[in-house]
């Protein structure tokens, strides 16, 4: 994984892309500049994790290009649970919750992302509330999306809709 100068930001992505993404959806340009400003911009090569479940979560990432494999291992083996578009925003719901990540996310190509930490967050509600809160609406609406598709889409096999493996149950 390759931190990147933010200035090369304007190479990568054409103007006014980013105000087309649903994370950053009705925000302003300042708030937007304010946001990657705080945050952190980040390449990765196809196949590298960006985190892993288990491990705690005090940031959340928002694809800017590229996408991202989100799945789940267990003793059945990796389930891929999502795969990302340009614009969704993940693990925020786990740093929201103050959780350790329930799944891992891997690039499946060139993937860019940028990492909000819950800092950086925190800092954006004391510069624009009102801005703040929208982007805050943006980024429950992905979560929601999210958890829709998670209860939406077909049980892989041998597991349950909605849950892990499936288990034995006593009658």
């Amino acid at each position: 994984m390759q931190t990147l100068d933010l200035a090369l930001l304007s190479d990568i992505l054409p103007g006014g892309a980013l105000q087309k993404m649903s994370a950053f959806g009705a925000l302003t340009d300042s708030f937007i500049e304010n946001l990657l400003e705080g945050g952190e911009l980040l390449k990765l090569t196809a196949g590298e994790t960006l985190y892993h479940q288990g491990e705690r979560a005090d940031c959340f990432y928002v694809v800017l290009r590229g996408h991202l494999a989100i799945y789940q291992d267990s003793d059945a083996g990796r389930e891929i649970i999502h795969t990302t578009g340009e614009g969704e925003s993940v693990g925020f719901s786990a740093m929201l919750a103050m959780r350790p990540r329930l799944l891992s996310g891997e690039a499946t190509s060139e993937c860019i992302v940028l990492k909000v930490s819950s800092q950086a967050l925190a800092k954006l509600q004391e510069l624009d509330n009102q801005q703040f809160g929208i982007f805050f609406i943006n980024l429950s609406r992905d979560m929601s999306r999210f958890l829709s598709y998670c209860i939406l889409r077909p049980p892989a096999e041998g597991t349950s809709p909605g849950v892990g493996p499936t288990q034995p149950t006593e009658i």
